[in-house]
């Protein structure tokens, strides 16, 4: 039976963060393809207001932001998506690992990458709903 005598792995971030930079991004495309004008203006203030913050920590302006996203530029909004559903996915199966007594395992799995976590994430929004557990 493996020790536990490793050092424990400090925990994955539970989500993306939401940066300045990715909002202006987001209002500069939005603007070049027209979509801007075709937002709330409500939206059209938080998009041109939360690209001067020096970090963005609300969760309540995050999701604002993330609808938007949707709006303005859908493929960052689901690569964004897909990360955080990754992100709990690999915690379930960390939680699993730990359960039965892999602990091997569990720190390979915890040291998974990027794309790892996007592999996941992508493909548990592209299985249906009935096959979701």
């Amino acid at each position: 039976m493996p020790s536990s005598t490793s050092a424990p792995v400090p925990p994955m971030p539970s989500q993306i963060h939401i940066t300045p930079s990715l909002v202006s991004a987001a209002y500069k495309l939005s603007l070049r393809y027209g979509v801007f004008w075709r937002l709330r203006p409500e939206e059209r203030a938080i998009l041109l207001l939360a690209r001067r913050l020096r970090a963005i920590k609300s969760l309540t302006l995050r999701e604002a932001i993330l609808r938007i996203l949707e709006k303005v530029w859908p493929s960052k909004a689901t690569m964004i998506k897909a990360y955080e559903e990754g992100l709990k996915i690999l915690a379930r199966k960390i939680q699993l690992a730990l359960a039965i007594g892999a602990i091997q395992v569990a720190e390979a799995l915890r040291r998974a990458t990027h794309g790892i976590v996007l592999a996941l994430g992508y493909s548990y929004q592209n299985t249906p709903l009935f096959y979701r557990g």
